[in-house]
């Protein structure tokens, strides 16, 4: 199990990465090196084989040129003898035979069994170095270029006489003037003895003739009657070099061919070697290279994957642990952490980061439960603060009805003054009226007495009412101000969690990629606590707006207030001014004679009663609307007070995702 374990690959795994690229490592190198050491033993071998060859040629060449050379000098010292020259002129028997004998030393030379042939100058053989018959050989070439003065060497020649094939060296025999040629000697020489040079020296190696016939092969014996075999295309045979080296595919593998031409005969002498015969050996030292190679490779993929298995097998831990974060749970690893690399660091900071996180989730858990209570609380005191103001716009609602009555009374207190001094002007007309316009008169009085007693009592009511109003404008005020401060308390709840969700950032982001996931997450409470600190900001901005117009509702109640107590002293005084009128129409009427004097004070203090009923009209007129104005405040205090709640329903609503949210962290 644990070898299936070790030698377990996955296919984009970073182990299987990890030990290709090992064996990439150690592969590459081995490949290139096998590749520059074949290609630069083969290129030497190559060269080296190339100048052995044109070296072996060359040896080759220097033997047949040495033969060709030797064969000359003894035939033109032969030629050059006065025996040769007289008996080509005289032809005695004694001539012949002393001849024959230095023949025979001559050949003996060259321990062959080749024949010198000594012929007259018109092509017909005069003395043979052995008892053959003798033939004509004027139409030969070789006896053509030497009977013109020419020593040459002949092309193939396929001798009449023994059926050999041969090659023969032809000198020309000078009389004694050193001029006239009168005889050619030449000798011949069988092929077959080159093929024993060639295969002795050489692997393969061959002579072709000036015509690119083939003359002698290191491999085989060529018989007269074979097909010659024609090499006059051949590049040794159309090139202008005297010596190179080249590589032929006339036989189908790439073949090495080193060719001398002989400067005595024109024959080439030619040395081939194939190719893979040369790159063998390379080849044979190239695979003992890669054997080792191959095995250096195993040992290396058996290194390599302890090495992976040491790599991959801590980040699949950390691996494993970040699974069950993602999951919502905290797990320690409890491996590897006593190694002094760079792997026992992760996993320490790994543990560590979990850690700092298990507690930072604590915190956060903590403090959305705080958050929840405090939106609870924020919620329960909206819908209080939402009553109390239902119950300032009922009363503000009263107050507003009792001015309007009030301002009703004043119009009717007015219509009645008005009937007063119309009576008492009547009064100054007609005296016999008097009796009767003094008992409306006292009636009049007597009913606009109390109708501004009545009206004074209203007054009061609604003095009683503002006050009331301004008291609980009072402890509205004090409620916007219980939640100024717990919204600032939620505002550093906010700040502590944007603190805490900075730090969790902070953490996951030195954890790198294992911190990830958590970054996302942090990323989203600390935009929750962005929500909490703008709704609270929301909140307070409307908190200080209920505030301000709350100070203007209470500064327009005092307002309210002072008018009443004007009004009600210019009710005291009125009504004191009434009660004085009844006084004087009760002497009016005991005493008739002293009310046309009294007339006119009347008309007097009527139209001061007329002044002050104008008075008190305006005021009533105004305390209506600065009750519809404070009637217009409480209802934006209600819809202030309803948004509130609206705002503080929302951060429960966030309170409570947030600890939905939490509560994936186990």
């Amino acid at each position: 199990m644990k070898s299936k374990q070790f030698f377990s690959f996955k296919k984009n795994s970073v182990k299987t990465k990890l030990i290709a690229i090992m064996l990439l490592i150690a592969a590459v190198p081995l490949i290139v090196s096998v590749v520059i050491s074949y290609v630069s033993s083969t290129s030497k071998a190559k060269a080296d084989a190339q100048k052995s060859l044109s070296t072996e040629t060359n040896m080759l060449q220097s033997q047949f040129n040495e033969t060709i050379l030797n064969t000359e000098t003894a035939l033109k010292s032969f030629a050059a003898s006065p025996s040769t020259i007289n008996f080509i002129k005289n032809g005695d028997a004694a001539s012949a035979a002393e001849l024959k004998q230095v023949m025979a030393r001559v050949n003996g030379c060259f321990s062959d069994e080749n024949v010198i042939v000594l012929s007259n100058i018109n092509g017909m053989m005069i003395l043979r170095s052995d008892d053959n018959k003798f033939i004509d050989i004027s139409d030969r070439e070789y006896f053509k270029k030497a009977a013109s003065g020419e020593v040459n060497v002949s092309e193939i020649v396929v001798s009449a006489s023994s059926g050999d094939r041969n090659l023969c060296v032809a000198v020309p025999v000078y009389d004694t003037d050193d001029k006239t040629v009168i005889g050619v000697v030449h000798r011949s020489y069988n092929l077959n003895n080159f093929h024993t040079m060639l295969a002795e020296n050489a692997e393969e190696a061959f002579i072709v003739d000036p015509t690119g016939i083939l003359a002698a092969h290191s491999d085989y014996e060529i018989k007269a009657d074979d097909e010659p075999t024609d090499y006059s295309k051949s590049p040794y045979m159309t090139s202008d070099l005297d010596n190179d080296v080249y590589i032929s595919t006339v036989t189908g593998s790439p073949t090495y061919v080193a060719y001398f031409k002989d400067p005595l005969s024109n024959y080439t002498i030619c040395n081939a070697v194939a190719v893979s015969e040369i790159t063998s050996q390379a080849r044979k030292s190239a695979y003992t290279v890669v054997i080792v190679g191959i095995i250096m490779l195993a040992v290396v993929m058996v290194i390599s994957v302890e090495m992976a298995n040491s790599f991959t097998k801590p980040i699949l831990e950390v691996d494993n642990t970040l699974s069950a974060l993602a999951e919502g749970r905290f797990i320690n690893i409890l491996k590897y952490n006593d190694r002094n690399d760079e792997f026992g660091d992760m996993i320490r900071n790994s543990n560590s980061v979990i850690n700092k996180l298990s507690d930072i989730i604590g915190h956060i858990k903590a403090s959305s439960s705080t958050v929840s209570d405090s939106s609870d609380e924020l919620s329960s005191m909206a819908t209080q603060i939402a009553a109390t103001t239902e119950t300032v716009a009922e009363a503000v609602q009263d107050i507003a009805a009792g001015a309007s009555d009030q301002a009703e009374s004043v119009q009717k207190s007015a219509e009645n003054t008005g009937h007063i001094t119309d009576a008492i002007e009547n009064v100054q007309d007609s005296t016999n009226d008097l009796s009767d316009l003094a008992s409306r008169m006292k009636d009049a009085s007597e009913e606009s007495s109390s109708t501004l007693f009545a009206f004074q009592e209203s007054s009061k009511a609604m003095t009683d009412k503002i006050t009331e109003i301004t008291a609980k404008i009072s402890a509205t005020q004090d409620a916007v101000a219980d939640i100024n401060e717990r919204v600032v308390g939620i505002s550093g709840i906010a700040a502590q969690t944007n603190l805490l969700s900075l730090n969790a950032s902070i953490e996951a982001a030195r954890a790198g990629d294992a911190g990830r996931g958590f970054a996302v997450v942090a990323e989203e409470i600390r935009k929750l606590a962005d929500d909490s600190e703008a709704l609270a900001q929301e909140i307070k901005e409307v908190m200080t707006t209920l505030l301000n117009e709350s100070s203007e509702a209470v500064e327009a109640a005092n307002e309210i207030i002072e008018s009443n107590n004007e009004q009600q002293q210019s009710l005291a005084e009125t009504l004191s001014a009434v009660q004085g009128m009844l006084t004087d129409i009760e002497e009016t009427v005991s005493s008739v004679a002293s009310i046309s004097q009294e007339t006119d004070r009347c008309v007097a203090s009527n139209h001061e009663v007329s002044d002050a009923m104008s008075s008190l009209s305006a005021i009533s007129e105004e305390n209506a609307a600065a009750t519809e104005t404070t009637g217009a405040s409480v209802e934006e205090l209600s819809a202030t007070v309803t948004s509130l709640a609206e705002s503080a329903n929302d951060l429960k609503n966030i309170a409570v995702k947030l600890n939905e949210e939490m509560e994936f962290f186990q």
